[in-house]
């Protein structure tokens, strides 16, 4: 709010310190207060826009944000929008991070704890790249800034979210390792921010790996006191190594000849570290992914109750075509997953009716990135599934509910599909075990 020009509600808890006495924030205090955020954001701008002038690379993923009812269950579902405060926020822990790294990396060389991020996997990215080559969309995979570049350059929002979307495939995740492990320093790069040198810093209170790096901090600003070294040959100069003099004498908790014995682990100890916090992160990874499932298939199934219907017809962007079946992602949900040709062709009930007609694929042919389906529709008044479905179709921004009409002729349609086409999809929950089903809608909505 303050960033766009409002000002701190007097609601919020804002206080001043006047000695030993803590008191509400007066009125200049506010202003004050309000200037410094807008200094601050100011700052985060040029940060970041230097961030990506020296090839750094960011992918968005939906993320699901959802509200909840008194009973936890959730009532609402959209996707979690990143804010400027939060794009501020990112820009000061990056720094800090980087700079932390820098600082125990120059201290105990063969004992810190970093985060690499290795390049994407080759063939992977190269599928990619030719799947979009075909739409005349060019990515230049030569680093992280120029694959940052080709995607700036995409003016259509649609596209560019599907771009990202489908450059996220080939990236491989990040990993925390020890120094000691990695002989190769080059080896120690984040390829996303482009940084040499890169670690977790900013969040011990959630993360293990933070808060062996904060000991490890503790024992560098100990052994080696307030500056380490003039330079940093793997860091541009804007990352700086150096921290603020303080009137502290070493460790604010232990004795200096200590420090390095109790805070720094040995560095096979580290690797061994490094690894178990790998590991955490993943399951945690899943534990979130499952988590916001759940979430939804609540939250879907709860809606299809509330109609009468099923499941939830949505829009859908085409991501890839394959031999077999095409690759989709929905914006509104993020979930993505394919429809196999073979299984709507030989199976029942793999595509969802809209117009109480039934639905046969007869044939389909993929060429040039495109795949071609030839379809027969008959009249079906027995179709309760289509009778539900018809009254239940969810508006990308408002839920809102949208009527079929259908006047039951026979007739033979083609359709021909390419990356970044729009279809239509049921999303149908199943609640034990909670899964989500996602069927083709035909006649596209």
């Amino acid at each position: 709010h303050v960033i766009d020009g409002g000002h701190l509600s007097k609601s919020i808890a804002c206080f001043e310190h006047n000695g030993a006495r803590t008191r509400p924030a007066s009125a200049q205090r506010r202003d004050e207060i309000e200037a410094s955020i807008g200094w601050f954001y100011r700052l985060s701008l040029i940060m970041r826009k230097r961030r990506f002038d020296t090839g750094a690379l960011s992918l968005h993923s939906v993320r699901l944000s959802f509200e909840l009812d008194d009973a936890g269950q959730p009532v609402a579902c959209q996707p979690y929008a990143i804010k400027d405060s939060n794009r501020l926020i990112e820009e000061f822990m990056l720094l800090a991070n980087m700079s932390v790294a820098a600082r125990i990396e120059a201290s105990f060389p063969d004992s810190a704890l970093l985060r690499r991020h290795a390049p994407p996997l080759e063939r992977r990215l190269e599928d990619v790249c030719r799947q979009l080559a075909h739409t005349g969309i060019v990515i230049d995979t030569q680093s992280a800034g120029t694959i940052s570049d080709s995607i700036r350059r995409i003016s259509d929002a649609d596209t560019r979210y599907t771009v990202e979307e489908m450059l996220t495939q080939p990236m491989q995740r990040a990993a925390y390792f020890s120094t000691h492990a990695i002989e190769d320093r080059a080896e120690y790069r984040h390829y996303a921010l482009n940084a040499p040198l890169y670690t977790h810093f900013t969040s011990p209170i959630r993360r293990y790996a933070d808060v062996i790096v904060h000991r490890l901090l503790e024992a560098s600003l100990a052994v080696h006191g307030n500056h380490v070294t003039a330079e940093h040959a793997l860091l541009p100069p804007y990352y700086s190594p150096f921290f603020p003099r303080t009137n502290a004498t070493g460790s604010l908790t232990t004795a200096i000849h200590d420090s390095q014995s109790i805070l720094v682990p040995a560095p096979e100890l580290l690797a061994i570290m490094a690894h178990q916090c790998n590991l955490r992160k993943d399951a945690a990874k899943k534990a979130q992914d499952a988590s916001s499932k759940l979430f939804l298939v609540n939250y879907l199934a709860a809606t299809a109750l509330r109609t009468g219907a099923p499941g939830v017809i949505t829009q859908a962007i085409v991501t890839k075509v394959g031999e077999n079946g095409i690759s989709f992602v929905t914006p509104m949900f993020g979930v993505d997953g394919i429809i196999y040709m073979d299984r709507i062709a030989d199976r029942k009930n793999q595509v969802v009716s809209a117009d109480g007609r039934e639905w046969k694929l007869h044939l389909w042919s993929v060429k040039q990135a495109s795949v071609t389906l030839v379809w027969t529709a008959t009249p079906d008044p027995k179709d309760q599934l289509a009778s539900k479905l018809s009254a239940l179709v969810i508006d990308d921004t408002r839920h809102a509910v949208v009527g079929f009409q259908h006047n039951g002729a026979v007739e033979t349609v083609t359709q021909t599909y390419r990356i970044f086409n729009k279809i239509s999809v049921c999303i149908i929950p199943e609640t034990n075990p909670p899964d989500l089903t996602v069927k083709l809608v035909m006649p596209g909505v």
